[in-house]
């Protein structure tokens, strides 16, 4: 019979293991947390469930003392990062249903509205400004569209996105790319700008010579 590794008599379960792992958030700041619990959506997405040990005040006794909490939140499994020589084996993992049922059988489930096509085009980031803990004004944000030689990204908003980032109080483009440019151009209803306008001529211009030499 095979040697099958289990627990002795007696012997309590071992604590399920929560490995240390990198997570990457919204704006860029990288953190190490702990890793809890690995589950699948509806729709395929993977989202890691993890904590990290954040400053949180307490009463101790009449006095208010600062320790470490944890705070948890499900991150998304493109902004977390594994830790070289850190095992995550038996860490616990769950699928949803309809995952499960479309793996099984190739149906695939429908996928979530989106605007439109051209909406997921442009890939844009969103700087944010360091902001003081006693401020009270908005926080300052800054577009970039993707080629931005200043900006390291993420680039992970959509264009419809970006155009309800730049709405919002605070708001700024980049004035090394073409984020401007391009948001006014994309906004429902803009009118053409003069350097569409003047391309415009010069094609109709270009089109009425070639008439004539005909």
């Amino acid at each position: 019979m095979d040697d099958v590794e289990g627990l002795a008599d007696g012997e309590p379960p071992a604590q399920t293991p929560t490995p240390p792992i990198r997570i990457l958030l919204h704006d860029g700041q990288g953190l190490t947390g702990r890793l809890h619990h690995r589950w699948q959506s509806s729709t395929g997405a993977w989202m890691y469930h993890v904590s990290v040990a954040l400053w949180a005040v307490t009463q101790l006794g009449a006095r208010d003392v600062s320790e470490p909490a944890d705070t948890e939140f499900d991150a998304p499994s493109s902004h977390v990062r594994p830790i070289d020589g850190v095992s995550y084996r038996g860490v616990p993992l769950t699928r949803h249903r309809d995952a499960i049922i479309r793996a099984r059988t190739g149906r695939h489930l429908p996928a979530p509205p989106t605007l439109n096509a051209a909406d997921n085009a442009t890939l844009w980031g969103v700087e944010r400004e360091r902001y003081a803990y006693d401020a009270t004004g908005p926080r300052r944000t800054r577009l970039h569209t993707a080629d931005c030689p200043i900006h390291s990204g993420p680039y992970d908003l959509t264009t419809a996105q970006a155009l309800q980032a730049a709405a919002q109080p605070g708001a700024a483009v980049c004035t090394l790319c073409d984020a401007g440019k391009t948001l006014a151009r994309l906004r429902p209803g803009a009118s053409p700008g003069p350097q569409d306008d003047a391309q415009r001529a010069g094609d109709s211009r270009r089109r009425s010579a070639g008439g004539r030499r005909a």
